[in-house]
């Protein structure tokens, strides 16, 4: 998905993984587990917690059934990722920019989907939920934006 920016616009347009509604973002700093096997790291992926070192925060790719902790966030310096790195993931009340992969409602609770970082309105007692909709999807390519609330297949909070 391509997106023009003007330098002379007031703000910038919408990308994948931004961060919105800056007023109160949860976002932290971790670290990808360096015995990680997963190859693919792409913004809008959904991160789990593991258990590691007392001085730093470890996470690994959530599989769509297990319940995430947060989501990598866009990065303007850097858009590659490999175990090791230190990543920003937004964390639950973080507003971000998410691609549809099809058509979703406002206020409707969404899922990722398995094939990329896009997201799809979640199929009940399958998959875990990554957040809530805030916007309006007609189609799949379209960026909204999505309130991370992450529960895991049985709709429990953290």
């Amino acid at each position: 998905m391509s997106t023009y920016q003007n330098q002379n616009q007031f703000a910038q347009t919408s990308v994948l993984g931004k961060v919105d509604e800056t007023v109160n973002p949860n976002i932290k700093s971790v670290r990808i587990n360096p015995a990680s096997v997963s190859t693919v790291l792409q913004v809008g992926q959904a991160f789990k917690l593991i258990a590691g070192a007392a001085n730093e925060i470890l996470v690994d790719v959530a599989a769509i059934t297990e319940k995430s902790y947060g989501v990598l966030i866009y990065n303007l310096k850097k858009n590659v990722y490999a175990a090791g790195d230190v990543i920003g993931i937004g964390c639950r009340d973080t507003v971000i920019s998410l691609e549809a992969s099809a058509a979703i409602s406002r206020g409707a609770r969404v899922q990722l989907d398995s094939t990329g970082p896009t997201i799809s309105t979640l199929t009940a007692g399958t998959n875990a939920s990554i957040g809530v909709a805030l916007d309006q999807a007609s189609g799949a390519g379209q960026l909204i934006r999505v309130e991370i609330d992450p529960q895991d297949i049985n709709l429990s909070a953290y």
